[in-house]
């Protein structure tokens, strides 16, 4: 037999030789997953606190536009109130603010700091848990607000116009007087179903304060059949 024959018929090196596979590091792989779930979680929160949120109506006082347990979607970022916007608003928020101050004034502070007060929120007494509202904004700042005997609105002299509506637009609370203009910082909030409605008619609601406002519903997302922008 030849010497290339012989080559050719003798036993070849095994040049694909099977990688080891490295041992599965269990506490690096469960590492990863928490940090993974952590990241998710943070991201979400961010959205949910900065962006976007999905809120559920509770009540009857944004018939008929909105109705008991319809959920909504709520942009926040970047938002400023205009007239007739379906708002999110923190109805105790005055109410937190001035247990904050008087806190304050315990202390000899003006003011608490934001790290202060998220601090005390954690043991604030349950009258001042926030309690969202759902009410469109009827006025903004600088504008004159007037209930007519006719049950419409007047801002600044000219009637409102308000599809929306349900019922007529009457005083709800004789401590607030009329006509009535709104302050710096602050909106004139009503529900829609004008016969039904606590807002700022009432003196426990008042004036709502721009940073009491959560956000803007934008859509009706529940029920399904129902889907659609609010406004």
């Amino acid at each position: 037999m030849s010497e290339e024959n012989k080559d050719l018929n003798s036993p070849q090196p095994d040049h694909a030789a099977k990688e080891e596979k490295e041992p599965v590091n269990i506490g690096k792989e469960i590492w990863e997953w928490i940090y993974t779930i952590a990241i998710a979680v943070i991201i979400a929160l961010l959205i949910k606190t900065f962006l976007v949120d999905i809120v559920r109506v509770d009540g009857s006082s944004m018939f008929p536009t909105l109705e008991n347990n319809n959920r909504l979607i709520v942009t926040k970022l970047g938002y400023e109130p205009k007239q007739g916007d379906i708002i999110i608003l923190d109805s105790t928020y005055k109410k937190r603010e001035a247990y904050y101050d008087k806190l304050a004034q315990e202390k000899g502070k003006d003011e608490l700091s934001a790290f202060d007060k998220l601090l005390k929120s954690r043991s604030l007494p349950s009258e001042y848990d926030k309690i969202y509202y759902v009410k469109r904004v009827i006025a903004l700042p600088g504008q004159t607000v007037d209930l007519g005997d006719d049950g419409m609105v007047y801002i600044d002299g000219q009637m409102l116009d308000e599809p929306y509506a349900q019922g007529e637009t009457l005083s709800i609370d004789p401590s607030v007087h009329y006509p009535l203009t709104v302050d710096d910082g602050m909106v004139f909030v009503m529900g829609d179903n004008r016969m039904h409605s606590k807002d700022s008619r009432s003196s426990d609601l008042g004036q709502v304060p721009e940073d009491a406002i959560l956000g803007k519903s934008q859509i009706r997302v529940w029920p399904i059949n129902k889907i659609s922008m609010t406004r």
